[in-house]
């Protein structure tokens, strides 16, 4: 496996994909990250002191940027490091997914509101509230399947998103409130549950076809 993360540093290894399935990579991920939802977090703080949530949501961005990039980059490795198939990561990866779905949808959020601090803002909200396990097991997958380079062009992707969203949200909770915020948030859950759901079956799928040939 080891070999194979290697030999996919290559850009000619063939792990390209289409602009379509480049989009659904990061549309997934994004839904993950679920950076809408994060804003019924910072939504009430941001009523009362924007020009300070505005800060903190930079030391948040800047974090999200460096963690998924250095999960993108080395999946193959971790996978190849512990000896663990990409089926059996997608299976336990997917489960985990869905139990994060099924909390969001229930509570909406991990949290309730937070006084956020610099130092809270990177740690709850910039992981592991948007790079927690979720989010990790999909770059992992992604570095395993497509390649370190697609997977860390998808990271960076979808980070761009969710800074983009985070720092044009908290102006709009500012005249919307945090509760269309947290409504969208739990939508963005079912996302989660059908990305957990195809991960589960697709690990399921290829373990049976391997016992069976």
């Amino acid at each position: 496996m080891l070999a194979e993360w290697v030999k996919s540093l290559n850009p000619l290894c063939g792990c390209v994909v289409t602009p379509v399935e480049f989009l659904g990579l990061v549309g997934q991920l994004y839904a993950i990250m679920n950076p809408i939802g994060k804003l019924a977090i910072v939504g009430p703080l941001a009523v009362e002191k924007p020009e300070y949530v505005r800060k903190i949501t930079i030391v948040v961005v800047v974090t999200v940027y460096i963690l998924s990039s250095i999960f993108a980059l080395s999946g193959g490795v971790i996978l190849a490091v512990f000896g663990v198939s990409i089926d059996s990561f997608r299976i336990a990866g997917g489960i985990v997914l869905m139990a994060i779905s099924i909390m969001t949808l229930v509570s909406g959020s991990y949290v309730g509101r937070l006084e956020i601090t610099e130092e809270q803002a990177v740690v709850p909200l910039a992981t592991p509230l948007i790079v927690g396990p979720g989010t990790i097991t999909a770059l992992i997958i992604m570095s395993s399947i497509y390649g370190p380079a697609t997977a860390l062009a998808v990271s960076v992707t979808a980070s761009t998103a969710v800074a983009a969203t985070l720092l044009l949200g908290i102006r709009v909770v500012r005249y919307v409130g945090a509760t269309p915020m947290r409504l969208l948030g739990r939508f963005m859950s079912l996302i989660i549950a059908s990305v957990a759901t195809e991960m589960i079956l697709t690990g399921v799928k290829n373990h049976v076809a391997r016992w069976m040939s």
